[in-house]
């Protein structure tokens, strides 16, 4: 395997010669957070280092595989940022991966932007989504998508604004859509500054990757055999809800399953009754349940087309209508998959705490197209005009409306100031009613959208998303994905299946010796035992399972083989 490259001169040689610096184990005893190297087996497994080739740079002293193991045991430590590399044991952590010491701050920006030149960063996450996708074919039928909008705080540029339901505010950022799975794991992120809806991104940048990539679709012969049956189906929210778009994906046979807007009726009920199922992660679910057909259309429009409206009454009586085009699926499987659209909010919430998904990467900003497709700042403004003259408008037919029902009790004495007051409430009405035709005539002369290069300049922006975002953020994706798989791996033997995760990071931090067994070319690490005997006994566990992996170190010929302390 060659020695370490232990001083200046052998590391200016290596640099020189285009040579990384080879991976070396030596024993050592007590190096901290090398717990984590507990999780390397799952890293793999996730592909981490499947496309390694496509990064490989010439005359470094890294090799990829160590850049790219390093990043990803520092999302698994909770470092957000990669400043946050001074406040670890960078030479332990180094020593834990068989290196000098782990790549320093500076370095790691550097490499990330050769990276960011060198290969196709949208194409790489890509090709993983792919890969997750083949192998749980189960889970990849059943697609979750959905926004989240992350906030721009600073003052070199301004996005559009969007409204930030989490803070009940319009605000300043770019929306990533996320693809996810039934259990929340993520298969891929479309970044978007300039956004045109769920529905649109759907139309322009998922569907062509979901014809191509979700496995086991059923051919056309099948299709024509069966009229009733769809391809995969996707799930959101209330936001992609619009029948003509329901019936563009069912064209495709691509089903659908949403929640139902504007419901104002109640079902009896006589017709609900309970049902029982499990979903793919093992949660079993009683939960009381009706079923219609309905017939969808959107408001002037000539498309169509018949759904199942499925209400789901909870214990207050509260009734949930989804509507769904999916119409093999039964009646619970459909209720328990449109409630399981939780876990990707819970998704979004744990990987802004825990892994900082939100947190600036990069000061760099990209220039937008100039053939970009965006809203008219004027139209929209001309739309905020309307909509708050319309709600004053409102208010005063409001007061209008209750002053006529108190004509009949108005005293004699009253009717000077009662015809008044009518007189005047009327004179607003009129007026506010001028000013939104007004209004709506300008709009007809102002296009809805435009180009970006039509915009005028004191509103044109940058593009504050980064291939170097999408980088950490896919580096990010693949911790999480290995996390879920070590957690899906210990809670059937934790009496709390909710602190899985909690056990994890506890390991991550804790510390281990490393053993190298030259003769059986193997690398073992001992991990030291947990604050609690119930917790070593699921530690005990996970070792086995990933020691049945057979997992070798990237880069070297040793086998990792993992234990506890005195076992």
């Amino acid at each position: 395997m060659g020695k370490a490259c232990s001083n200046l001169s052998e590391r200016v040689l290596t640099i020189h010669t285009g040579k990384s610096c080879p991976i070396v184990f030596q024993n050592q005893i007590d190096l901290q957070h090398a717990g984590a190297l507990l999780a390397i087996p799952a890293l793999m497994s996730q592909g981490l280092l499947k496309y390694e080739d496509t990064f490989n740079l010439e005359n470094v002293y890294y090799p990829t595989s160590s850049v790219f193991l390093s990043l990803a045991i520092l999302s698994l430590l909770r470092v957000k940022t990669l400043s946050g590399l001074d406040s670890l044991p960078s030479g332990e952590l180094g020593k834990a991966i068989g290196l000098d010491r782990i790549p320093e701050v500076k370095t790691l920006r550097a490499r990330i932007s050769d990276y960011c030149q060198k290969a196709n960063i949208e194409n790489w996450g890509m090709e993983l989504s792919k890969d997750w996708m083949e192998d749980s074919p189960g889970l990849s039928a059943v697609l979750y998508i959905d926004g989240h909008i992350k906030l721009y705080y600073g003052k070199e540029t301004s996005p559009p604004k969007r409204f930030v339901s989490r803070m009940r505010l319009c605000l300043s950022g770019t929306t990533d859509y996320w693809v996810n799975d039934v259990l929340g794991q993520p298969f891929f992120v479309v970044n978007k500054t300039i956004s045109n809806g769920l529905i649109q991104t759907i139309k322009d940048d998922l569907l062509d990757k979901f014809n191509s990539d979700v496995p086991n679709q059923p051919g056309q012969k099948e299709l024509s055999e069966d009229k009733y049956k769809s391809r995969y189906m996707l799930v959101f929210d209330r936001e992609g809800y619009s029948p003509d778009f329901f019936s563009d994906l069912w064209e495709e046979r691509i089903s659908i399953a949403t929640y139902k807007k504007n419901v104002t009726d109640k079902w009896d009920d006589a017709e609900f009754c309970q049902y029982k199922g499990t979903l793919p992660f093992g949660t079993e679910k009683t939960i009381e349940l009706a079923e219609r057909g309905v017939l969808l259309q959107n408001k002037g429009s000539k498309k169509m087309i018949w759904a199942r409206e499925i209400r789901n009454k909870s214990k207050s009586g509260h009734q949930t209508s989804i509507v769904t085009t999916n119409y093999t699926l039964s009646i619970i499987m459909i209720g328990l998959y449109m409630f399981a659209r939780w876990s990707q909010e819970n998704f979004f919430k744990y990987m802004m705490q825990e892994f900082g998904i939100d947190t600036l990467v990069s000061y760099l900003k990209e220039k937008i197209t100039d053939k970009t497709i965006l809203v008219n700042p004027e139209y929209r403004a001309l739309e905020n005009a309307r909509k708050k003259i319309t709600s004053k408008l409102n208010t005063v037919r409001a007061k209008f409306a209750t002053l006529t029902l108190q004509a009949e009790h108005i005293e004699e004495k009253a009717v000077e100031k009662y015809v008044s007051k009518k007189e005047e409430l009327r004179n607003e009405i009129e007026q506010k009613e001028k000013e939104i035709e007004q209004i709506k005539l300008q709009k007809k002369s102002v296009p809805r959208k435009i180009t970006y290069a039509e915009l005028p300049d004191n509103e044109k922006f940058d593009n504050v998303i980064n291939q170097r975002k999408h980088f950490l953020d896919t580096i990010k994706l693949i911790a999480y994905r290995a996390e879920t798989s070590l957690s899906n791996m210990i809670k059937k033997y934790m009496s709390h299946k909710d602190e899985s995760r909690l056990l994890l990071k506890q390991v991550y931090k804790t510390d281990a010796n490393l053993i190298v067994d030259n003769e059986n070319q193997k690398l073992i690490v001992e991990i030291h035992r947990l604050a609690h005997w119930k917790d070593d006994l699921v530690l005990e566990k996970l070792c086995n399972e990933m020691n049945d992996t057979e997992t070798k170190f990237p880069d070297s010929n040793l086998t990792l083989s993992y234990k506890l302390v005195s076992d």
